[in-house]
């Protein structure tokens, strides 16, 4: 019983994308060049933003959150940040007192934090030793290591950061994590920039508008019209990785995105995913039902565009 349910179901959805791209056939010369010149605007306004952020991947606060990854992931660079603070040569002789790092931290309320003992904490408290940028999520949420990293990196100089993960190129970066996002979405933008561009010298140099009978424009729609809505695809995909992109080049400006825990601390993640996918995913299937629905009923009457207007010519004409 299962098996005949299902082959019906996949003639039904069959059935619809045929009757989706039938529709796209009728589509006239000025609605598939309006398609294209949309499309290509927005992928035109979008890919400077794209640009932009992926300059802007390696400032101070991605940087900050590259130590914050390493102490997280790099037990070998905990051992190294505790060497080098617990030294009085910090390489700038003569140009002031060398003078030791004050391990304990003051909390007010006479409480203090010993973030040399959190560095050399145990396992049980570096649970994410070896791991992915994603283990910054949950170990920025204790509390300790956080506060401990905070501390840390105001004393500890980029530029031996730097050194460590140059001589270590396996440990995970942030700033690989947001560079790679935004290089995919900027290629993604550029690459349908160029697609929307393609298909309008196709379109133009075709013989669609010159064509009266349309038969022209309709050999052009079959394969323009697929292409077209491809494009539409690479432009929703590439919004969606530039979101998750500025989520994480947002997450690294700021200080105190995982005080509230969990992966979803950071405003522009909720953001994202209680505002930006639900309201995307109504639009999206509202669109496709009510094109589902208008060419069933194109269909069921057996018109062709602007077939009532004819047909109404036609009966004047026979009276």
């Amino acid at each position: 019983m299962a098996r005949p349910l299902a082959a019906a179901g996949s003639k039904k959805t069959s059935s619809i994308i045929g009757q989706i791209v039938a529709g796209g056939h009728h589509s006239s010369y000025e609605d598939v060049e309006g398609l294209i010149i949309s499309l290509g605007v927005i992928f035109a306004l979008l890919l400077p933003g794209a640009m932009a952020l992926q300059n802007m991947g390696f400032d101070d606060g991605v940087r900050s959150k590259n130590f914050l990854l390493l102490l997280c992931t790099q037990p070998a660079f905990r051992s190294y940040v505790v060497e080098v603070l617990s030294s009085p040569d910090t390489g700038d002789i003569g140009q002031h007192e060398a003078e030791l790092f004050s391990w304990n931290v003051t909390l007010g309320g006479g409480k203090y934090l010993d973030t040399k003992a959190v560095l050399q904490g145990p396992a049980s408290l570096w649970e994410w030793d070896g791991g992915s940028p994603e283990s910054l999520y949950p170990c920025g949420t204790k509390t300790d290591i956080a506060c401990t990293a905070r501390a840390v990196h105001e004393h500890f100089e980029e530029w031996r950061t730097d050194a460590w993960a140059l001589m270590h190129p396996d440990a995970p970066l942030w700033t690989d994590h947001l560079s790679a996002m935004n290089s995919f979405g900027m290629c993604a933008f550029m690459a349908g920039l160029l697609g929307s561009l393609m298909l309008y010298i196709s379109l133009s140099l075709s013989a669609g508008r010159e064509d009266s009978s349309g038969d022209a424009l309709r050999k052009w729609n079959s394969v323009g019209f697929p292409l077209l809505f491809i494009n539409l695809l690479v432009l929703l995909a590439s919004i969606i990785v530039m979101l998750f992109a500025n989520d994480a080049y947002s997450e690294s400006q700021d200080p105190f995105f995982l005080r509230s825990g969990g992966r979803f601390g950071a405003y522009a993640k909720i953001a994202l995913l209680a505002v930006f996918t639900p309201i995307v995913f109504l639009f999206i299937f509202g669109s496709v039902f009510g094109l589902v629905k208008s060419v069933r009923a194109f269909r069921s009457g057996g018109a062709a565009p602007g077939g009532g207007e004819a047909a109404g010519e036609g009966g004047a004409e026979a009276a």
